[in-house]
């Protein structure tokens, strides 16, 4: 196996036999990093919370739709396809450029800038202005392009994205600033919960609400500040609206947006939220927040799951550690 790895063999061969070897194992590290992280154990052939859930998700599932939706390329034909043209050249942020060796990369005018960024990966980005060195900007795209994305974790929808840079126009609010992240978790093609996130570069604040803009605690708070008062965008019901029809596809996913001055941007859509190892504040958000991945539950609210739970007879309760 070790000669395996060091031969001239493709990495997409690669990372399948390095799935393979663990799943053949039961996933050791797998589990054993998930224990970690989390603080409970991974049931893989009995999922209950959102984190195994998500886990299971990377391990098991093959729709070719993962994959599309989560390339930042071809993604842009996905919602043209799911909204229609014209909505998508509204929601669909401009590309300037789109390199496969990472060698063109531009370097932009005093002034003016870029998001530099891989398709086939989470978080590989970098704002690009004319102060930049171009040496050192081919040498990062570089480096990101040879880089298998995600295989790990065994986050297979990452896997067979043919590998691209981007350069991205730089979106910014009134004030000149990164917008804020709204992020749409969508279940069975509804909303259930939306993440607003503020100033993430920086001094970064959040808050977790239900569709109904109603506070959920004990979510993923990071230590980050609690952002207050929960913010009213006008044009949130029409939000919501997009990231279902988005969303109509699959069990679970999370659409990004942004909202500038009343007009509406498309960040990503992506099924490996935190990869299934991003801790919840209270175990019982975690689960409720799992039950909402089973059919019969997609009218409930997360609210209804919770107090479901917590009106049960003590000898019929779940023990949340």
């Amino acid at each position: 196996m070790k000669a395996f790895f060091k031969s001239g063999i493709p990495q997409r061969l690669k990372d399948h036999a390095y799935y393979l070897k663990e799943k053949s194992a039961g996933f050791p590290k797998t589990k054993a990093f998930f224990q970690k992280m989390n603080g409970y154990p991974l049931d893989i052939l009995n999922p209950q919370t959102h984190n195994q859930r998500i886990v299971h998700k990377m391990l098991t599932e093959k729709n070719p739709l993962l994959t599309i939706t989560s390339d930042k390329v071809k993604v842009q034909d996905y919602i043209r396809e799911r909204l229609g043209a014209n909505v998508a050249k509204d929601l669909l942020i401009p590309i300037y450029h789109i390199s496969k060796t990472g060698m063109d990369i531009p370097v932009p005018p005093r002034g003016q800038e870029f998001f530099m960024k891989a398709n086939h990966a989470s978080g590989f980005n970098k704002l690009i202005n004319a102060d930049s060195n171009p040496t050192e900007i081919q040498k990062l795209a570089k480096y990101w392009l040879s880089q298998s994305f995600g295989q790990v974790s065994h986050a297979w929808a990452y896997r067979d994205i043919p590998r691209r840079i981007l350069c991205e126009k730089v979106l910014r609010d009134e004030n000149g600033s990164i917008p804020m992240d709204i992020k749409f978790y969508c279940f069975h093609g509804k909303v259930k919960m939306i993440l607003f996130l503020k100033d993430r570069f920086n001094d970064a604040s959040r808050i977790f609400t239900d569709e109904n803009l109603r506070e959920i605690p004990g979510a993923q708070m990071f230590g980050d500040k609690k952002l207050t008062p929960i913010p009213v965008h006008q044009n949130l019901e029409e939000m919501k609206k997009l990231s279902e029809k988005l969303a109509q596809d699959f069990n679970y996913c999370r659409v990004d947006l942004y909202s500038i001055q009343g007009k509406i941007y498309f960040g990503e859509i992506t099924h490996y939220t935190g990869a299934g190892i991003e801790r919840f504040d209270d175990y019982a958000t975690d689960l409720a927040l799992g039950q909402l991945w089973l059919p019969e539950n997609k009218d409930k609210s997360i609210f209804q799951i919770l107090e479901a739970k917590q009106s049960l007879e003590p000898t019929d309760a779940i023990e949340f550690s």
